[in-house]
């Protein structure tokens, strides 16, 4: 069973193309599976502290069927920003301009953890744009303080760790977040804090396209008795 996903998967890496977009402010790096006139594109947007590279597997097998467009955010691994994002509308407004120069028109989002918050607001400021939302262990509701959350984290990870499908993947995850923690630590503490405390549950019933909630039970960073059950009661 492994060998055929694992071949599946080596087959699938030469569909993701590696970019490149400037923007007046910052460089975007993206990677992105063949545009096809009758797919509407899936945006990734990924979690706090890393980049695109820990989804690789995932991207590769959406490519199968999908246009996948998956950008680093600003300032994180391969996407150069200088100055400090201080708010998910900053973080949202960075990729509009990205979007644009893409000249999508119409896209569904998919947010992972801080990936969520952003994916939340990006789809109120540009509803016609978006065709659905899938909020994955999404932020967007303040969170437990950031001596409580640094140890849930810290054993989340640990327990993964053991995970023999996930042993070689999560390798990249403190690869990446080292790499971002040592390069761009201010944007890395200020995403932690905007994860943690700013608050965008307002924005939820303005979300007009299909919305999924998808959660993990074993998710100690934002619970899913807690954050997924008072995201559900804002849509």
């Amino acid at each position: 069973m492994y060998q055929v996903i694992a071949n599946e998967v080596a087959v699938l890496k030469s569909q993701l193309t590696n970019h490149r977009v400037d923007l007046q402010d910052c460089t975007i790096f993206y990677q992105q599976s063949r545009l096809e006139s009758s797919s509407i594109p899936i945006l990734l947007l990924h979690g706090w502290g890393i980049s695109t590279e820990p989804y690789q597997e995932v991207l590769e097998l959406l490519a199968q069927h999908h246009t996948i467009i998956a950008p680093d955010l600003p300032s994180f691994a391969r996407s150069t920003y200088s100055g400090l994002i201080s708010d998910y509308v900053t973080y949202s407004k960075f990729l509009l301009q990205f979007l644009s120069v893409l000249d999508l028109q119409q896209f569904h989002v998919v947010g992972h953890s801080f990936g969520g918050g952003i994916a939340i607001t990006l789809s109120t400021l540009v509803p016609e744009k978006v065709r659905s939302v899938i909020l994955i262990d999404s932020t967007g509701i303040p969170t437990p303080s950031i001596p409580e959350m640094i140890p849930r984290r810290a054993i989340e990870m640990t327990a993964q760790l053991f995970l023999p499908r996930l042993r070689l993947k999560l390798v990249d995850i403190p690869l990446v977040f080292s790499y971002n923690l040592l390069f761009n630590t201010k944007n890395v503490i200020q995403g932690l804090l905007i994860s943690l405390y700013e608050d965008i549950s307002h924005l939820l019933p303005k979300i007009q396209a299909p919305c999924l909630l998808v959660w993990s039970e074993k998710d100690l960073t934002t619970p899913l008795d807690f954050h997924a059950s008072s995201l559900r009661s804002h849509l």
